[in-house]
Order: structure tokens, then sequence, then C-alpha cells
């Protein structure tokens, strides 16, 4: 529990006058006889008592400045700006002519006729001609494009360690080529832990899970090579996101092929598409602006030489997201507080409501002088307001250049994101929400919590083994710690051709969980990360008397089993076989019979392991620390219903 706040303001004026009344006469030494209002010493006494029922009060205030201070003392983040909202843009001409557009990053388009909701365009888009109803086609073992256009999921590549690739064909028409890189919006099933690339939340720098290799060809002939340039936003297709693709010196749209292959596709499970597309660029809910000199001159010119000088911005108050400002010939760094600020520090604070810059005073930031050279780079924009749903009526803000009026859009996902300013009480609650986060790894709790939560990668159990030391399997090691990890993959149909039955961590995963595990370390622990030791697990189901389907049993029967040991969604809990327990045939049996109901009556289990005839149907099989099991196979035996009392004396 949390101690309660101290009251400081716990003398009011009426007890502070009554003991000061009560002191006068030993004080004065009887001289002063007089005690009642209309006496000026007494009044004055009043004053006084008045002025410091005052700073009383104060002492249980807690201004915003120095919430913001201790939060920064903290290490924690001050309260947070507006956040704009993000989405994916596909753009295409409403009028295509012989040359093929490339509409620059930083344009703004809005989805309503009053431009109050304006997006910029993250990235340069080349607008590639596209055929009347043609559609993008896949190729991975055969031709998938029904798969993808149903939205049904296809898997790209493998997850068995082996060479992998894929084929698309874009809708491209015509013999133009490319000003521009070409971008593909690669929208894939992926965990809701690893964040798609354009959302605010999105962790950069993610490792992927296999090194991919982006090369052209075209389909009506033998002519290939690589791309000049790859920027995959994708992170090696662990999340959605936009593929950018820079083609070199005599590319043209005859070239409609892109192929995309890895020397070993070491994912954790094979990366489902869900859909693509041509023509792309992420764009946030914000717009940049240039304030200069002469814009802000009659500001200028007012300025003193005093504290507190602050420059508003154009059409900001209420929308400004952030500024940089360029004044006497230097840079004016952005700070969230002056609190630690020196008097000669070149540092602004952003004021959203007013929509300004406001400089320190002299003592906690530097006063400016009056230049009429400045420049301010700002943005505005951010805030709830900015997210929605899917919308075809994308066009060029009004005062956008007219050689872009002819360019029309559509956001192909949901606009989201978007936060209004954090308040100052809700960053005090956020910092005491944050007391109980686990950032040091002490006890095999905090190993499982640090794991499961690295972002960036979805992690979906740990186990922290302690004692285990990867280079002495059969002996305890004091201070090694040896955490497993299974890496979150799809659990919605166990019967997909892609399904995989034991996942294990991509080599990327296990790096940056053992990098964020190093750091979270005390100084004499070893820790190693790995995936799952896996067993596989061969079951024989007895069944009494003969069941009147006996493929229906058998299918029934395999699936609830597979999905009662699966390493994910198994056991009594579903949420994963626990790591090293036991099986049990009594277990498995009451699974299988719960599954089964009335189809069938379970008479017995035998289990087997790694490949072993089942033979085991009395005794628990045991599992090593850090083991997993995995069904490899079901097989079903009918053997003669036992009445009761068969076979007594």
């Amino acid at each position: 529990m949390t101690l309660p706040a101290p009251k400081l303001d716990d003398l009011t004026w009426a007890d502070m006058m009554a003991a000061i009344r009560r002191r006068i006469p030993a004080e004065s030494d009887g001289t002063w006889t007089l005690h009642a209002p209309v006496d000026p010493g007494v009044t004055l006494l009043e004053l006084f008592a008045y002025l410091l029922e005052q700073r009383l009060y104060w002492l249980d205030q807690v201004p915003d400045a120095l919430v913001v201070a201790i939060l920064r003392l903290l290490r924690l983040d001050p309260p947070r700006p507006a956040i704009p909202a993000a989405t994916v843009l596909r753009l295409s001409a409403r009028q295509p002519g012989t040359a093929v557009p490339v509409v620059p990053a930083g344009t703004a388009l809005t989805r309503d006729q009053l431009g109050r909701v304006v997006f910029t365009l993250d990235d340069d888009i080349t607008v590639l001609p596209l055929a009347e109803g043609g559609e993008i086609t896949v190729w991975t073992d055969r031709d998938r494009t029904a798969d993808l256009r149903a939205r049904r999921g296809v898997a790209l590549l493998a997850s068995d360690g082996a060479p992998a690739g894929a084929r698309f064909t874009l809708p491209l028409t015509g013999e133009h080529p490319a000003p521009g890189p070409i971008g593909l919006l690669f929208e894939l099933d992926a965990p809701a832990a690893s964040v798609a690339s354009w959302l605010p939340t999105a962790v950069d720098e993610v490792p992927p899970p296999a090194e991919l290799t982006w090369s052209w060809f075209r389909p009506d002939s033998g002519l290939s090579g690589p791309f000049e340039k790859v920027e995959d936003g994708t992170a090696g297709l662990r999340r959605s996101g936009v593929v950018r693709l820079h083609p070199p010196s005599g590319w043209t749209t005859r070239d409609t092929g892109v192929m995309v292959s890895t020397p070993a596709a070491t994912y954790a499970a094979p990366p489902r598409l869900r859909r693509l597309a041509v023509n792309v660029s992420a764009a946030r809910h914000l717009r940049r602006y240039t304030a200069q000199g002469a814009d802000l001159a009659e500001q200028i010119e007012a300025w003193r030489k005093l504290p507190g000088q602050h420059l508003v911005l154009p059409d900001a108050a209420g929308r400004l997201l952030e500024a940089a400002v360029h004044l006497a010939g230097e840079d004016w760094d952005p700070v969230p507080d002056f609190t630690f600020g020196a008097p000669t520090d070149r540092v602004h604070l952003v004021d959203r409501t007013e929509g300004a810059v406001v400089f320190g005073d002299g003592l906690t930031g530097r006063i400016p002088l009056p230049d009429p050279d400045v420049v301010v780079d700002y943005a505005l924009g951010g805030g709830r307001e900015g997210n929605g749903g899917l919308t075809d009526n994308w066009t060029a803000a009004p005062d956008t250049p007219a050689d872009l009026g002819a360019i029309a859009a559509s956001n192909l996902v949901r606009a989201e994101g978007g936060q209004d300013p954090e308040t100052v009480t809700a960053a005090r609650q956020r910092a005491a929400a944050s007391l109980g986060e686990v950032t040091r790894a002490v006890t095999a709790d905090d190993f499982v919590t640090l794991a499961r939560t690295t972002p960036g990668v979805a992690v979906a159990r740990a186990y922290a083994s302690l004692g285990e030391h990867a280079g002495f399997a059969c002996h305890r090691v004091p201070g090694a710690v040896t955490v497993h990890i299974v890496p979150s993959v799809q659990r919605t149909d166990l019967d997909r051709e892609d399904f995989v039955a034991a996942p294990r961590p991509d080599p990327g995963t296990l790096r940056v969980v053992a990098a964020r595990l190093d750091e979270a370390r005390l100084l004499t622990s070893e820790v190693f990360v790995r995936g799952p030791g896996y067993r596989d697990v061969t079951l024989r189901v007895d069944l009494s008397g003969g069941p009147a389907d006996r493929v229906r049993v058998s299918t029934v029967l395999t699936s609830a089993l597979r999905r009662f040991l699966d390493p994910l969604v198994g056991g009594e809990e579903q949420d994963g076989w626990p790591f090293g327990e036991a099986l049990r045939p009594s277990a498995v049996l009451r699974a299988a019979q719960r599954a089964l109901g009335d189809l069938a009556d379970v008479a017995g289990v035998a289990i087997g392991l790694d490949g072993a005839d089942p033979d085991e149907d009395c005794n628990e099989v045991e599992l090593r620390a850090g083991e997993l099991p995995v069904l490899r196979a079901v097989r079903t035996r009918i053997v003669p219903a036992v009445e009761p009392g068969e076979g007594l004396a």
C-alpha cells in the first residue's frame, strides 16, 4: 500500500491568533494591555497570521513545474506532447499521362473539404500506372493469388531454416522508367507485439528474423536483377510495413515482377501476407511550416532584455506539436522545462496551448536578444481527431501546389495512434504505475517478465531455469540462468498446412531478448537465452468397444490432444503446457475423453517419447526443466469392452 500524502496546511488563522494572543502578556512583560482588534499591534499580528496561512496553503500545493522536475529526476518522461495519428495512403493519378509523377515527401493530403485534418507523407511516392482491373499475383509453391484476394493469409516463406522465396507480379502497364522508389505495403498477420512500422508505438532497429534479398524480374523474359536500394519497413517480414524498392537504371514498368528470397528461412512461423498494395507511403497527422523573421518581426521588435520572452507562431494555438528555433546564429534546443537549465543554455519550451515558443529567464535558460534573422520550423497537428476509418476521398490540401491537384488517395489501414497531450495528473499516475515495473533481473520471475515484455518482438512464454549453464549440461552452475522463450505464433487454426507445432525463436528475437536481460542482470550472474527443448510425443489411445465413426473419432481425438499438449494453448489452463511438467497418462486420458464425449469411451492411454513406441500407460513420463512436449502422432486401438464384474470369481 502507498503512504498517505502528508497534510502541511493544518493550522488556521483563528488557531494562530489564539496562540499569539496567549503569548502577548509574557513577551511584552505585561506592558501590552489592549488585545482587541482595534489595537494597531493586533491588526499587524492578524495581517501576519493571514500571510502565514497563505504560505501554509502553498506548502500543500505541488506546482506543475515541480512535478515535471521530479519526473526528470526519476528518469521518467515528462508530460508527453500530442501524438499524431498515422496511416498508409495509396496514391493514384486522376488523369494518367505519359510521365510517371513523383509525389514528394511532406505533401499534405486531407480527407475533408475544409482541410481541417491534414496528413503529411513520410516519403516520396512514385505513382506508377496500373492496369485497369489488374491485381497483384503471388506465387510461392503454387499460385496463391486467390488466397490473397480472399485475405486468408498467404505463407510467404518457411520456418525450417531452408532456402525459400516468393514472387509477386504487380499490375503495372506501359513501359515507363521509375523516377523514384516503388512503395509496397505488406500487411502481415503478425502478433500484436510486432507493431506495424507506421504506427507511433513501433520500435525502431528491430533485427530481422531472416536475411532477405529483394530483386526484380520481367515475367515474359529472363531479365532479372537486384534493386539498387531497399528500405524494409517490415524488419524482414516480422511486422506489417512499407517496403521501398529503388529500381536500378534501365528498369521500366514492363519489369513487373518482384521476388523476395532468403538462404535460410529462420522464422518462428512462416510470415502470412494478408494484403499487398503498390504506390503507397506512410502518412502522419501533422503539417510542417516555417516562420521567418519577417513573419515575427513585430513581436521581436517589442522584445526587451527581460525574462519570459516568447514567439507566438502563426495559426499554431492549440495545435503546436514541435518547434526548432534558429536565433542569433545558433540553434536553440527544445526542453520539457527550465528546471535544469543554466543561465547560458540556449533552450526553449513549446507551449501548445498558446502556440508559442517560450524562452528562459536568465537564471534557468538564456534570455534571447532581438534578431531579425530568426527562423522557426514547426509542426501542427496531432491529437485524437486524426484517428479515423477507411476512406477513399483523400485529396491534396487546399494550399498545395497546383501540379499535385490531380492526385487522389485512399487510406488502406485505419488512421490510429493519435493522442491528445498528456496532462500533469496523467503523468503523475503514469509515474506511480511505473514504480511497479520490473527493471532489474533478480528473481526468476523478473527474468520471465523482462523476456516477455521485450519491445519489438513477440514472446508468448518464458521460463527461467536457475543454475542451467549452456556449457555444463549435466551440472547446476551457481549464478547461471538460462531463459527459454517461446515466440508468439498463430494458434487460431491448428490444421493449416503452414501450422508450426514446435515454434522456435528466430535469431533476431534471441539477440534482442539476450541484450535486454544482459542490461538488467546482476553483475555476478550469467544469462543465456535459448528456445525450448522439444520432445516428440507419440500417443496410443485405446478405445473400448467399436465406435460408429472411427474416422471422425480419430480426427477429433488428434485435434484435441494436439491442442492439449500445445506449447502455447495447451495444459489445463490453456496457456501452454508447463515447462518441464511430466506427462501423466491419466491427465491425457481425461482430456481425450472430454473431447470425445459420447463418440467413444477411452479405456487407456500409453505414452512414448522421442519416437519410441507408446508403452508407458501407468507411470508419468518425466521432462527436464526447459522442455516441452510436441505431439507427433496419435494411434488408436480398439480393445474389448469390459463389463462391470467381468473376471471376478
